[in-house]
C-alpha cells in the first residue's frame, strides 16, 4: 500500500516541486491549495503524466472549518507524512500593520500547523511511525524589518517543530524544519532583474536556488535514511544564513 503524504501550499513554487517529487517517488500525495484551481490542475496533470498519484484539495488552511473538514476526510487514511509549506506574506512597518495582516499570517503559518498536525498525528500514532516537515524561513531565524508578523510566525513554526519533536519521538515520529533561502519561484522571477542581482551578490554560492533543491531535502527527511534525525533545522540557502 502506498504511504500518504500531505503537503500544504502544494500548487506553486516549492510546494509544487515537493508534490511532484514525492509522487514520482511512489507516495500518494494529497496537497492543499487555497484558490488557484488552474495551478492545482497543472500539478495533477504533471504528476499523472509521470505516472504518480496525487489529489488536490481546495482548502484555506487559515480557516478552521476548512481544516477540520479536510482532517475528517483523511481521518481513517494511513498518513505517513505531513509537510507544512503554506504561507502568506503581508509586509509592512509594525506600527502601521493592520490587525488583519497579523492575524492572516499567523493563522496561515502557525495556527494551520497546529490544527493540521493535531488532525494528522493520530494516524501516525496508530501506525507507530511518521514524518513531519515544516518549511521555515530565514526571516523566522534572523528576523527581517518590515516582516514582524511573518518573522514571528515562521520563528514560532521553528519552535513548534523542535518542541513537538521531543514530544513524539518516542513514537518513532520525526519532526524537522527545512529553511529555504533565495529560491527561484515565480514570485522571485517577477522581481526586477537589478534587485535579483543584488540578492545574488549576498549569497556565498552566487546564485538563487531551485525549488527542486528544497524538495529533495524534504524528500530525504521523509525517508528511512533520515530515521535518526529529528528536531533538526536544515538550511537550503546557498550559505546566506551562515
Amino acid at each position: 500500500m502506498k504511504e500518504t503524504v500531505i503537503v500544504t501550499g502544494g500548487s506553486r513554487g516549492i510546494g509544487r516541486s515537493i508534490v511532484e517529487l514525492l509522487a514520482g517517488e511512489g507516495y500518494r500525495v494529497r496537497f492543499l491549495y487555497r484558490s488557484n484551481d488552474g495551478a492545482a490542475r497543472a500539478v495533477l496533470a504533471a504528476v499523472a503524466s509521470a505516472g504518480g498519484e496525487a489529489y488536490a484539495h481546495r482548502c484555506d488552511v487559515a480557516d478552521a472549518a476548512n481544516v477540520e473538514a479536510f482532517c475528517e476526510l483523511v481521518a481513517d487514511e494511513p498518513i505517513y507524512g505531513l509537510v507544512h509549506n503554506a504561507a502568506v506574506i503581508w509586509d509592512g512597518h509594525f506600527l502601521l500593520m493592520a490587525p488583519e495582516a497579523w492575524e492572516v499570517v499567523m493563522q496561515t503559518v502557525m495556527t494551520a500547523a497546529y490544527r493540521l498536525t493535531r488532525g494528522c498525528l493520530r494516524p501516525m500514532l496508530r501506525a507507530g511511525r511518521g514524518r513531519i516537515v515544516a518549511v521555515g524561513s530565514l526571516s523566522g531565524m534572523l528576523g527581517h524589518a518590515g516582516q514582524v508578523n511573518y518573522s514571528t510566525a515562521k520563528g514560532g513554526l521553528h519552535a513548534f517543530a523542535k518542541a513537538l519533536a521531543r514530544e513524539v519521538g518516542r513514537y518513532r515520529i520525526t519532526v524537522n524544519t527545512v529553511v529555504p533561502g533565495w529560491i527561484m519561484t515565480d514570485l522571485v522571477a517577477a522581481m526586477p532583474e537589478a534587485k535579483r542581482r543584488e540578492a545574488e551578490r549576498e549569497i556565498p554560492l552566487g546564485r538563487m536556488g531551485a525549488p527542486l533543491e528544497v524538495a529533495r531535502v524534504v524528500s530525504f527527511l521523509l525517508s528511512e535514511q533520515a530515521s535518526y534525525i529529528t528536531g533538526a533545522t536544515i538550511r537550503v540557502d546557498g550559505g546566506v544564513g551562515a
